[in-house]
């Protein structure tokens, strides 16, 4: 494949990303009287399902880019796995090298800084170009995506340590409600932090 072919992956997720922008504009812009999301509660359902489904393009773009990444050039994976390998591998191999027959699971974007810095080197290494501001609101979208997701008491302390660190709230708020505060201005910066991402990664693209 070609560098150029990168700007696929990236056109399709910020495509995605505008989508959602749009789409949770207008519906916490409904109107009471709507036969679906006219309420609070019908607001606040949609916005935590849209977190989650946002976080799962995300990953989607990740593992992509690290797939076709590695398939341009394999030579830093090599000595990071101490193998003899070619220096260009088809993306079936780079795929299955990733993957195996799982799936990746970064819990924030430092996670995924550090594994592509082991395994890429530094000019197709689209990662690195993410800078600190919009990795912070990713990881914060993911605190809330953790416990919209399982629920547990672990997630939920994270969630109430990512409130009172970042907002200085203190008692506890379903992300939902959370993000319509405001006008539900606090949700639109979440959302732009995955677009400002990808716009970011798209530095390596020449």
């Amino acid at each position: 494949m070609r560098k150029a072919d990168l700007a696929k992956n990236h056109d399709e997720f910020e495509a995605d990303m505008y989508w959602y922008i749009d789409f949770l504009e207008r519906t916490i812009g409904a109107e009471r009287a709507a036969p679906v999301g006219g309420t609070k509660d019908d607001k606040a359902e949609i916005i935590e399902s849209s977190i989650i489904r946002v976080c799962a393009l995300w990953e989607t773009l990740v593992e992509n880019d690290l797939i076709d990444c590695l398939n341009l050039d394999s030579t830093k994976l090599s000595k990071y796995l101490q193998l003899d390998l070619p220096d260009h591998l088809n993306k079936d191999l780079c795929e299955a090298i990733l993957l195996g027959t799982t799936y990746l699971d970064f819990k924030k974007v430092g996670n995924i800084k550090g594994f592509a810095k082991n395994i890429l080197p530094p000019y197709i290494n689209p990662f690195r170009l993410i800078e600190g501001p919009t990795e912070k609101k990713i990881d914060e979208a993911y605190t809330m995506r953790n416990y919209i997701s399982h629920y547990s008491s672990k997630a939920k302390r994270g969630l109430c340590r990512m409130y009172q660190n970042s907002y200085n709230i203190r008692r506890f708020r379903e992300p939902g409600d959370f993000l319509l505060s405001y006008g539900g201005n606090r949700l639109n910066p979440y959302i732009t932090a995955f677009l400002d991402a990808s716009e970011q990664m798209r530095g390596i693209i020449s």
